[in-house]
């Protein structure tokens, strides 16, 4: 976990792509200023922050990130004979990118303040159709969710994973995850399902 402290500064990785707290992220490396990041975040044993880009593309010029991302903890790491750097992820808590620095090999570091995650509740018997619906998405192959059966219990985590699967944009997932509020998340998710249906 992240240092406890009002703020700190990390590097940044932006994606195409939002990250959840407890959301599976699997990397392919290749751009020598994050397999230098990672190399330097393994030995330090620290992670680093997953944004989702404003502006940009992933590789070549620094992307602009949006002002809120998660904080990730590389959890496992293969590297190939071609130099490709394979890491698995795990997000654990979200941040808000306070001010943010290029730095000479392009890579972005941002001081950060830490929000709380947002509160964990018990689903209640009428949201059982939210489990089911998880379920069903939990078969597709692509989708990677971490193997904590008792978690698919809390209404938060539930909501978190379909919203990170859902056929939904991006930004409606950036959304999400910059809500505090268990109860507004709830109306947003309900919301995109009905639009989906």
């Amino acid at each position: 976990m992240p240092d406890q402290e009002a703020s700190r500064v990390i590097p940044i990785f932006p994606l195409q792509r939002v990250v959840f707290p407890d959301s599976v992220l699997r990397l392919q490396i290749f751009e020598q200023r994050y397999l230098d990041m990672i190399a330097r975040q393994l030995s330090q044993q620290q992670g680093f922050g997953v944004t989702l880009i404003k502006k940009g593309n992933e590789a070549g010029i620094p992307a602009t990130p949006f002002e809120y991302g998660t904080y990730v903890e590389i959890v496992d790491f293969d590297q190939r004979d071609n130099g490709l750097l394979l890491i698995t992820c795990v997000g654990k808590q979200r941040f808000r990118i306070n001010s943010q620095t290029i730095m000479p090999d392009k890579l972005i570091t941002a001081n950060v303040s830490w929000l709380d995650n947002v509160l964990q509740r018990p689903m209640t018997d009428d949201q059982s159709e939210l489990v089911n619906l998880l379920s069903d998405l939990s078969k597709h192959p692509q989708v990677d969710i971490l193997d904590i059966p008792e978690r698919w219990t809390e209404l938060s985590f539930v909501l978190e994973r379909l919203t990170e699967y859902m056929p939904i944009s991006e930004r409606q997932k950036q959304a999400v995850l910059e809500e505090n509020d268990l109860d507004t998340r709830i109306a947003m998710l309900y919301q995109m399902l009905g639009w989906i249906k």
